[in-house]
């Protein structure tokens, strides 16, 4: 069997968060801006898997890569806010990412 199919999988736009198991990227759902004061990212993913489970991934994962959990789903690193917004709809779980500069959410 291939090494690959054990390779972590990220999200569009935000290479260094994993996409949790295998869930996709919603098509068209990335949005980029680099300007001078920071990075704006948004992105969508979407999965049949429950919510719970999908936030517990990521407040797991999350700070092994240097986010620290500020409030519940916002984490900040070095001059970024990192915000996740989960929803459910048609028996699908949806995460949006939103990536700004610090100075905007203070």
């Amino acid at each position: 069997m291939p090494y690959t199919s054990y390779a972590l999988k990220f999200i569009n736009g935000l290479e260094d968060i994993p996409l949790y198991k295998k869930m996709e990227y919603v098509e068209d759902s990335l949005i980029l801006f680099d300007k001078i004061d920071g990075r704006y990212v948004s992105v969508e993913i979407n999965g049949d898997y429950e919510e719970e489970e999908v936030i517990e991934f990521y407040k797991m994962i999350l700070p092994n890569l240097g986010w620290k959990e500020k409030k519940s789903l916002i984490f900040n690193r070095n001059n970024e806010t990192l915000e996740m917004i989960c929803k459910k709809e048609k028996g699908k779980i949806y995460v949006k990412f939103n990536i700004f500069p610090l100075e905007i959410n203070q």
